[in-house]
């Protein structure tokens, strides 16, 4: 009986040490990688942020969120990227649903461009391990025509937003209203169409290198 007792207690405490190392590894490797960051190692955050771009790009798309607005968000590019700032670049299309029996556009690429900017901008600030910027900018083309018919990738919207903006906002609120509490350009025609805009300077200093990265 004594025997038994002995034999189950060192196997409990066997399990329980196991779980304990791999806490500690896990956590060990969780600082590791913080350190990097703080230590502002760009080739370290960007690693960080190319492995969860690269599960988000393979993701089926949340219940929430329409196969158009996650075309947008996974068809993002990494532009630059510090200790204390994340910029990218996407592209966002025109909705179209079925209203009484016929297709027709449900969303302009404006309002698509919205949705998929703050849902981009919540992930980076959120669901990124070991990585907390500080600064998100996202800016969002969509194809123009020309009148000879050529296409053309303009900008239509740009937000740059802060996290300490971030924490006090609720985020259930609607693309646009979640857009007004942050620094945002965007230009809407009359029949809600967009119009290309000028992309402004960056609020957070690049350094030479993403300087040349993210050339307009």
């Amino acid at each position: 009986m004594n025997e038994g007792v002995t034999i189950g207690f060192a196997i409990i405490a066997v399990v329980f040490g196991g779980f304990g190392l791999l806490l500690f590894k896990e956590a060990r490797t969780h600082r590791f990688w913080r350190q990097l960051v703080a230590r502002d190692d760009r080739e370290a955050i960007r690693g960080i942020l190319d492995q969860e771009i690269d599960r988000w790009k393979t993701q089926r798309p949340p219940k929430d969120i329409s196969a158009v607005v996650w075309a947008g968000v996974q068809g993002m590019d990494l532009l630059a990227a510090g200790a204390q700032y994340v910029r990218v670049s996407t592209s966002a299309d025109p909705e179209f649903g079925v209203v009484d029996g016929t297709r027709e556009q449900v969303a302009s690429s404006l309002d698509t461009a919205y949705a998929v900017a703050l849902r981009l901008i919540e992930m980076i600030f959120y669901d990124v391990p070991n990585f907390r910027p500080a600064h998100v900018r996202v800016d969002v083309y969509t194809t123009f025509r020309s009148e000879d018919g050529a296409a053309q990738a303009r900008p239509i919207l740009c937000i740059e937003a802060d996290r300490a903006d971030a924490l006090s906002i609720d985020w259930s609120q609607p693309p646009r209203s979640l857009a007004a509490e942050f620094r945002t350009t965007a230009n809407r025609a009359p029949n809600g169409e967009p119009r290309p805009i000028r992309l402004p300077a960056d609020a957070v200093e690049l350094d030479a290198e993403d300087s040349a990265a993210t050339a307009d």
